[in-house]
């Protein structure tokens, strides 16, 4: 294990620790969230055969998402339709998927993160009621922009994945290594987020 890899699991744990210990956040479930991801992590550490988890994760974070942000979001209705199409898209891409994680429930998970951030930052920039916080007092500021960063980072990582592994396997290392640096960076950010005491 990395020094890297040490540190994610290290911040993974201080979110699911903060996520448990702060009353406040019960009511977000987060610390589900982060069981899930670490239970995820630590299995698949040790049994590499168990890639496939990462698919159910990643349709799972897609649901919890979509209920932790569904009461901020503008046109609440598509939302609901586009989470709906994406989890039955992404459940059929696991189930016909040939390799033990398909990474195309990934890219979905991440385009939905993107548009569901980008939605959030649209919803606080459309409203009309008066604001009595600034908006980097709001958890889902700093959550949206760790889901925000993270997906960006993991698109440009793994869809040209294949094809860097081909021409320049080097240059894929090297992108393994920042988009850990990022995983990092963005879970420090969801800790901000769950700092705040307003969602």
């Amino acid at each position: 294990m990395s020094i890297l890899d040490l540190l994610y699991f290290i911040i993974v744990g201080v979110n699911l620790m903060v996520s448990i210990v702060v009353k406040a956040q019960w009511k977000h479930f987060y610390y589900i969230y982060f069981l899930m991801t670490m239970g995820v992590e630590i299995v698949t550490l040790y049994f590499h055969g168990l890639q496939r988890l990462y698919n159910f994760l990643d349709i799972f974070s897609m649901v919890f998402f979509y209920f932790l942000f569904r009461e901020s979001l503008v046109y609440k209705r598509i939302v609901k339709g586009i989470t709906m199409s994406m989890v039955l898209f992404s459940m059929y891409l696991m189930v016909v998927s040939k390799t033990s994680y398909s990474i195309y429930t990934g890219i979905i998970f991440c385009l939905y993160s993107i548009f569901l951030s980008l939605n959030w930052f649209h919803s606080m920039i459309a409203s009309t009621e008066r604001e009595t916080l600034r908006i980097t007092d709001r958890g889902l500021f700093w959550i949206s922009s760790s889901l925000l960063m993270w997906s960006v980072f993991y698109l440009f990582r793994m869809t040209p994945m294949y094809w860097f592994n081909n021409r320049d396997p080097e240059f894929l290392y090297t992108l393994k290594y920042i988009f850990q640096i990022a995983t990092i960076i963005s879970y420090g950010l969801f800790l901000k987020g769950l700092t705040r005491k307003q969602l």
